[in-house]
């Protein structure tokens, strides 16, 4: 499906219904036009002409019907009597405007509607206090939903009508939404939707009886890079999403207060648990260490998508609250969150492709197998090099493994590659990573002439690596 985004007008049609055509789609010369009160109507007919499932999203500030305009183009007695009830008294629709708006009879062209804050004054005392932030969020929230929700592969952000700030917001949110799905989809790359930008010839004092439709794609890269810092992970035990699940005021009181806080700290520890085990698998692929990554149970991709999708419902409650200001939410906080848990869904789609789950600890892994598994990932994740150390440590570990002879029994790497040293029952930080997650102290082989078997010491306390990957993020 494809999705079409512009921020709506709601003014008179004798003066907003234009001709628009369309001459260029993809690379392709197409001859198409048609009258419409906005631009991105014309695309979606356009669109549809081409046998594609469409939908037309108009984005309407909420400051939209405070405008005494409006009176001289409603029509119908009703809507102009409530519209009236606005202008005199704004606050009860500032509460609640969607009902309000989506009856207008306007620009009915459209499937749905996104109604967001709005920035100034109006009507001379009315003051709509909102972040630019929220307004961004609000925008990308409503992406991520349709695109979780419903097949879609395109989007097209019109952005010939509105202003400058709303039209920025969607260009925003746009770019954040191509990071998120780029992320969530290294495997099948072919599911990141294409987002392109549309815009028409100007109108205004223009005496053109015509307008171009212009479409152009936009390209976003996302890069195998952690949105959280080392410093967050390590230092702060994931202190932003307190910024994100917020302790509740002091409003309430008694058995209330103690219920609330118990929901916001029940939802911040899911929060935390999914991003905590991001961050784990992440800086164990970053920094090379493949036999830890079947040593943890991750979440399936159903359970982190349902986390995002409460973590969205969490903001947007917050966001209708009332529309007379926004909640200031945090953006970079709320950032950090949606990616790393679109990224989280990204690795683990790439590890479940592989097979990559708890193992067997008395068969142990095949060490050549896990070498070829690994190419592959890094491959994936654009980290060749990754997979260079990697090869030539199995290489060596092989060599002398092999040398040594048939091992029935499990024994430490350690008294086959290095005997000299003394056996240690913990790993020491600087080895762990300099031989890719095998170090010696903590790494058990097994060889029946054939193949080599690995795996980690039974009771190895997984927690000083746990540590040692965060301080690495």
């Amino acid at each position: 499906m494809k999705v079409i985004y512009q921020i709506g007008r709601l003014d008179d049609p004798k003066k907003t219904t234009k001709k628009f055509f369309i001459e260029s789609y993809k690379d392709q010369s197409v001859n198409f036009s048609k009258e419409a009160e906005l631009s991105s109507f014309v695309l979606k007919d356009f669109l549809q002409s081409q046998n594609l499932s469409v939908q037309s999203v108009v984005i309407y500030p909420v400051s939209i019907l405070l405008n005494k305009n409006l009176l001289n183009i409603i029509l119908d007695e009703d809507l102009k009597s409530e519209l009236e009830k606005v202008l005199s008294n704004p606050e009860e629709y500032l509460e609640k405007p969607f009902d309000l708006i989506n009856r207008i009879e306007l620009e009915k062209q459209r499937d749905d509607s996104l109604v967001i804050h709005s920035m100034g004054t109006y009507l001379g005392s009315v003051r709509l206090d909102a972040t630019y932030d929220d307004i961004v969020l609000e925008i990308l929230f409503d992406m991520i939903e349709r695109y979780l929700n419903h097949d879609v592969d395109e989007f097209y952000i019109d952005i010939s009508s509105g202003h400058n700030i709303y039209i920025s917001a969607m260009m925003e949110a746009s770019r954040y939404f191509a990071i998120f799905a780029n992320l969530m989809n290294w495997l099948h790359q072919e599911k990141q939707p294409g987002i392109y930008f549309t815009f028409s010839d100007p109108i205004i004092g223009s005496s053109a009886d015509a307008f171009e439709i212009h479409i152009q794609p936009q390209k976003h890269k996302a890069f195998f890079s952690s949105p959280i810092k080392k410093e967050e992970a390590s230092d702060h035990n994931f202190s932003f999403l307190r910024r994100i699940y917020q302790e509740p005021n002091e409003n309430s009181k008694g058995s209330d207060m103690v219920l609330q806080k118990q929901s916001i700290r029940q939802k911040r520890k899911a929060l935390k648990e999914k991003i905590e085990m991001f961050v784990l698998l992440f800086s164990a692929i970053k920094n090379n260490a493949p036999l830890y990554l079947y040593c943890h149970s991750y979440h399936s991709q159903d359970e982190i998508k349902q986390e995002l999708k409460n973590l969205i419902e969490h903001a947007k409650s917050q966001l209708v609250a009332t529309f007379k200001s926004s909640p200031g939410l945090d953006r970079k906080a709320y950032l950090d969150a949606i990616l790393s848990l679109g990224f989280y869904m990204g690795i683990v789609e790439v590890l479940e492709s592989q097979n990559i789950t708890m193992f067997c600890p008395y068969t142990g892994l095949d060490l050549e197998e896990l070498g070829r598994t690994f190419a592959y990932i890094y491959s994936i994740f654009g980290i060749p090099m990754n997979y260079t150390m990697l090869g030539n440590e199995i290489s060596n570990n092989l060599d002398k493994i092999q040398q040594f002879g048939e091992i029935p029994e499990w024994m430490r790497l350690r008294r086959i590659v290095d005997p000299s040293k003394p056996v240690e029952n913990r790993a020491d930080e600087r080895n762990f990573f300099a031989h890719s997650g095998l170090e010696g102290n903590i790494t058990e082989v097994r060889y029946d002439g054939e193949k080599v078997y690995v795996r980690y010491i039974d009771g190895l306390a997984m927690g000083d690596i746990d540590d040692w990957l965060k301080k690495r993020l």
